[in-house]
């Protein structure tokens, strides 16, 4: 039983892997699609959440790259003009800055700018974020 679901658990390792390939390189062609942005920050949120049981600092590092990316399509959309995907996006990460911080919301989103500034170019390198999470 045990050896099935570490099959499944490295089969969702590549397949979240392979959406964040998969947006980065959508990001490359299309730079001005906040669409693609928030897609990076679910495969990269995903990816965390795949690798957190055997790589707990790998996966936070993850989930600053999915923040960076999550703010950048936010930043992109302008008021009114939000997915749905990038708003649940925005959510998701918010609450678990809130969590581990143990900070008020508007906290939070000035924690979410500056992890945009200091992550955001890590997240869009090809496999670099992969690699510095231990993927």
């Amino acid at each position: 039983m045990k050896t099935r679901s570490v099959k499944e658990g490295a089969r969702g390792v590549t397949e979240h892997a392979e959406a964040a390939r998969t947006a980065q390189a959508a990001i490359e062609k299309n730079p001005d699609s906040p669409e693609n942005y928030a897609a990076l920050s679910g495969a990269l949120r995903l990816l965390a959440q795949s690798i957190r049981e055997r790589n707990a600092e790998g996966a936070d590092h993850l989930l600053h790259l999915a923040c960076a990316a999550a703010w950048e399509a936010k930043r992109m959309s302008g008021p009114g003009l939000t997915s749905g995907r990038t708003k649940q996006e925005v959510k998701i990460l918010i609450a678990w800055l809130r969590t581990k911080n143990h900070v008020a919301p508007g906290a939070a989103e000035n924690l979410m700018d500056q992890i945009h500034s200091e992550y955001l170019s890590r997240a869009l390198e090809g496999t670099v974020p992969l690699h510095e999470a231990g993927v």
